[in-house]
């Protein structure tokens, strides 16, 4: 590779990309292994790089910037670099992984937080007001994809934290924590787990329990019968990811919330997330542990 400077253009387009860095650089690094002339499509560019389909609506929303930037050309099929550009793949993605590393590594902001939304299946009219108001709703990132893309990166815990859980949240849930990386610890808080017959017993525990015990995650309910009468428990929805980021929202993990409704929460990272592991460590500290 080139060890020259980069160029005005160069940088131009680091600076178009760099809030999807590490996802651009894996993407330019595989594409520069294809033929120059190759033409790809957002779910063609996604398994050149063994990236999960979750990826394919942001994949797609960076050639649509590559394309605006003039890195690449359109084409009735899909997109091809732009005539001279191929060359330059291998650099771009080197530079990219470096902002992707300073970003992640070297600088960290105080608190970063970035809106995450589940939208409501289309036609959506709260689709149509966002954009009347000037919304570009494909720049907030779904739910699923954070979340996914949060316990990817994990490298020694990931907890999460759901009072509610039905058969669907169940398979989700199984598929969300089977992207964590071999060797991080699996954690995962519920409620009411004393009581299959209370109203809001997480009903999809049944069916994936045994998958549960066979993994060696680890599940505790916080459920504490108060002396006066009623109980100590929680409402919260979060996914943590050692200390240095976590999820929280809305967003339970059942069919309503997951297909049906409007879920909005946020994505911590930095200072803040120290305290949110925090409390979890202390609601922990407080549950029982189950099974």
């Amino acid at each position: 590779m080139s060890t020259q400077k980069l160029t005005a253009f160069e940088q131009v387009v680091l600076a178009g990309l760099a809030d999807k860095a590490g996802l651009a650089a894996a993407l330019f690094e595989a594409w520069a292994d294809l033929p120059a002339d190759s033409v790809q499509s957002a779910r063609s560019l996604v398994n050149a790089a063994q990236l999960g389909v979750t990826e394919e609506g942001a994949t797609r929303d960076l050639l649509e910037r590559s394309l605006k930037l003039g890195l690449l050309d359109a084409t009735p099929v899909g997109f091809k670099p732009r005539s001279g550009m191929h060359t330059r793949f291998q650099r771009l993605a080197f530079s990219l992984h470096a902002v992707e590393h300073y970003r992640s590594s070297v600088h960290r902001d105080a608190t970063v937080a970035q809106v995450v939304l589940t939208k409501p299946p289309r036609p959506s009219v709260l689709e149509q007001k966002l954009s009347a108001l000037g919304w570009r709703t494909t720049d907030l990132e779904p739910t699923e994809h954070a979340f996914h893309g949060l316990v990817r990166a994990a490298q020694r815990r990931v907890v999460v934290m759901t009072p509610f859980f039905d058969s669907t949240g169940a398979a989700w849930l199984q598929e969300l924590l089977s992207c964590v990386s071999p060797g991080v610890e699996r954690t995962l808080i519920l409620r009411s787990l004393e009581n299959n017959s209370r109203k809001d017993y997480p009903f999809g525990f049944d069916a994936l329990s045994p998958w549960l015990r066979a993994q060696g995650i680890r599940v505790f309910n916080y459920s504490i019968p108060r002396k006066e009468g009623g109980r100590e428990t929680f409402h919260a929805k979060a996914v943590l990811c050692d200390r240095s980021a976590a999820y929280l929202g809305s967003s339970n993990v059942t069919a309503a919330s997951l297909e049906h409704s409007m879920e909005m929460g946020v994505v911590l990272q930095g200072r803040a997330v120290a305290s949110i592991a925090d409390v979890i460590d202390a609601v922990l500290e407080s549950a029982a542990a189950w099974g």
